[in-house]
């Protein structure tokens, strides 16, 4: 792989990226079933922790402290944009139980 398609694979997992977290929010956004609720928070959940084994595995692999670091930063700004979205998908989830509840 050349160095621009591997920039363009990057920046096509980055699109990607934005458009599954996109997709979760719109999916969930009126979701007023606490058992779908669960298995969101759960499935996010599970990435996250795919996601830290991922980086622990990259970091534990290389004894390059630039490596290492720049693995740290990208598992940081993976985490920070998961933790994100689950806000964005935990807040939309509380209004669709609002007014779930308020209907009643």
């Amino acid at each position: 792989m050349t160095d621009a398609n591997t920039r363009e694979a990057w920046d096509r997992f980055q699109a990607d990226v934005k458009s599954m977290a996109g997709e979760l929010r719109r999916h969930y956004e009126g979701v007023d079933d606490e058992k779908k609720a669960a298995e969101v928070r759960r499935s996010l959940r599970q990435l996250g922790e795919a996601a830290e084994a991922f980086f622990e595995s990259l970091d534990k692999t290389t004894r390059d402290p630039e490596v290492r670091a720049s693995t740290k930063r990208a598992a940081k700004s993976f985490g920070s944009a998961l933790a994100g979205t689950l806000r964005e998908v935990s807040g939309e989830l509380e209004k669709a139980f609002k007014k779930t509840d308020s209907a009643k």
